[in-house]
């Protein structure tokens, strides 16, 4: 039996997720993402270990009830000792899954029952990243509360400053900025998140990287600064703001 869903790859896109699995792990699985909670309770009261039964993904129902966005059934799952920080075969924890579909009091229920804020993927990403990625300001907010690293990179070396500087999403810029994000860390092709913002055409998002310590003179490895990647439009725009305020 192959069941298929919808389940955010890294680069926050949807793919399609085959799950084989056998017919008892297929009920809690399913009933997981399906909100079927009443199922779920029957299956572990009859086989308590179930609620931490992993499909072919390495995936157990915790992953596939936050997927599915059913508060209550996360809740169930870990009163009755699912494992918060599992990881599938991926590496992604339940918490990296609640925080990409932007679901704030399932991340808040896995935060408090012990989620570990700085878990990394297989491709480095925390938490953070994702929610960097798809400017989730609140739910970042509290994952800096929760003490997430907003310096740990990626396997490109990318931090959560670059992957929101990308994005042009400038009040997530300044949030990273005022928590201490460095913001000249390069990549591992020597882009600063500036290079980023510049490349997109994101001004405002440029300015407050300049603003705040933005090297506009730094080259990436093709020997570009930040102005070198600008529309001629936008490099005016950005050195007229610039020596306006000096």
């Amino acid at each position: 039996y192959r069941y298929c869903n919808t389940y955010q790859n890294f680069i926050g896109e949807f793919v399609m997720a085959p799950l084989a699995v056998t017919f008892f792990e297929k009920t809690i699985h399913v009933a997981a993402l399906e909100g079927q909670l009443y199922t779920v309770q029957q299956v572990t009261k009859s086989e308590p270990k179930a609620v931490n039964s992993k499909d072919e993904d390495e995936r157990i129902p915790l992953h596939w009830a936050v997927s599915g966005g059913h508060l209550d059934i996360v809740e169930f799952l870990l009163d009755n000792g699912s494992e918060v920080n599992a990881t599938d075969e991926a590496h992604w924890t339940p918490l990296h899954i609640a925080v990409s579909i932007g679901n704030l009091p399932v991340t808040e229920k896995l935060l408090q029952s012990g989620a570990t804020v700085n878990a990394q993927n297989e491709v480095g990403l925390t938490p953070l990243h994702y929610a960097a990625s798809k400017n989730k300001i609140e739910i970042g907010t509290l994952l800096l509360e929760r003490g997430a690293d907003l310096n740990l990179m990626d396997q490109n070396n990318q931090t959560p400053l670059h992957r929101c500087a990308v994005g042009g999403y400038t009040v997530f810029v300044k949030l990273l900025l005022e928590k201490g994000a460095r913001p000249n860390v390069i990549d591992k092709v020597k882009n600063t998140p500036l290079h980023l913002a510049c490349e997109e055409g994101y001004g405002d998002c440029a300015l407050v990287l300049i603003e705040n310590g933005g090297d506009i003179t730094l080259e990436n490895t093709e020997k570009k600064t930040p102005l070198d990647l600008c529309k001629k439009e936008l490099r005016a725009f950005i050195l007229q703001q610039t020596s306006t305020e000096e």
